[in-house]
């Protein structure tokens, strides 16, 4: 059986160029405005379950995707905790802790990102969703959640390392699909809604 699997990565926030993980930010006017433009793809859509990142962003993109939808929150799908690097640019992330930026882009499972959280810890519980998606016995799931989660949830059904997630651009307001089958899966669109 195939079951169709869509990810939808929530819209704007005001904070553009900034690292925001753990901050529990909202959708700013025009990331409601990009959400509300994208669920003109969704009119049509009836799934049988829709889970969600408790963080407002999300929760707020998923109200306005689906407010007739039971929807579940589900904090697995919680963005990486950047840290003492939440809310800043890559720029003065660098100017703080260059060393700490040559780990971080060796993207190893033992780098923690400081005062937050573990790399390898992320994916493991980026893993736990993608098992239970795999084992829903619905055929439709959607799922509201943020760039890191989505790119490591692609790694994860498509088997790539999970490294490989810097290979994917996801797009804040857009969505991406795969068809899931029992040995493996296909990304049948990215970034589609813009």
């Amino acid at each position: 059986m195939t079951k169709r699997l869509t990810l939808v990565r929530h819209g704007k926030t005001g904070y553009p160029g900034r690292y925001v993980g753990a901050l529990d930010v909202p959708l700013s006017l025009e990331g409601r405005q990009q959400i509300a433009v994208l669920s003109k793809h969704f009119t049509d859509v009836s799934p049988r379950a829709v889970f969600t990142s408790p963080m407002l962003r999300c929760r707020q993109s998923t109200d306005i995707l689906f407010s007739s939808i039971c929807q579940e929150v589900d904090d697995d799908l919680r963005e990486i905790d950047f840290g003492r690097w939440e809310g800043k640019s890559f720029q003065e992330i660098v100017t703080a802790d260059p060393t700490l930026v040559e780990q971080w882009a060796d993207w190893s499972f033992d780098f923690s990102f400081p005062g937050g959280e573990n790399i390898g810890d992320f994916i493991h519980r980026v893993n736990r969703v993608g098992d239970r998606l795999s084992s829903a016995t619905v055929d439709d799931v959607i799922v509201v959640a943020h760039g890191g989660v989505i790119r490591a949830l692609i790694c994860y059904f498509l088997k790539l390392e999970p490294s490989s997630y810097l290979l994917f651009r996801v797009k804040k307001g857009t969505f991406c699909t795969l068809d899931l089958f029992t040995d493996g899966a296909v990304l049948t669109g990215l970034n589609l809604g813009v």
